[in-house]
């Protein structure tokens, strides 16, 4: 994908409010063997500081998790082919519109 500048960012309350609505993500992490990613369910806090969710405590994301690990949390919203043909225009490719939001934090064990 080839993100256009103009579409890439939103209002921040935009994107928390996708975020909170879908509560469903992939949570990655740099683990000792290479990259990480679980789909989780989250919970996040009501100012969008704090994303709580669950790892089984024996997981290989559990144990790549200690205090402060950095983490990324990806959560995709709606997407959809559009054909060049839309345009009306010749010499026109297709694309893939699509809307996601990466929060990056650190990850806390409690």
């Amino acid at each position: 994908m080839h993100p256009n500048p103009a579409f890439r960012r939103v209002d921040a309350a935009q994107s928390l409010a996708l975020v909170r609505a879908r509560s469903f993500g992939i949570l990655m992490a740099q683990g000792a063997e290479g990259p990480l990613a679980s789909h989780i369910q989250f919970l996040l806090s009501d100012d969008g500081s704090v994303v709580e969710f669950h790892l089984v405590r024996n997981s290989p994301k559990a144990r790549a998790i200690a205090d402060g690990a950095p983490v990324r949390l990806i959560v995709e919203g709606p997407e959809g082919y559009i054909s060049p043909d839309w345009y009306g225009v010749e010499d026109q490719v297709p694309t893939w519109n699509y809307v996601a939001v990466h929060l990056v934090g650190e990850a806390r064990l409690t």
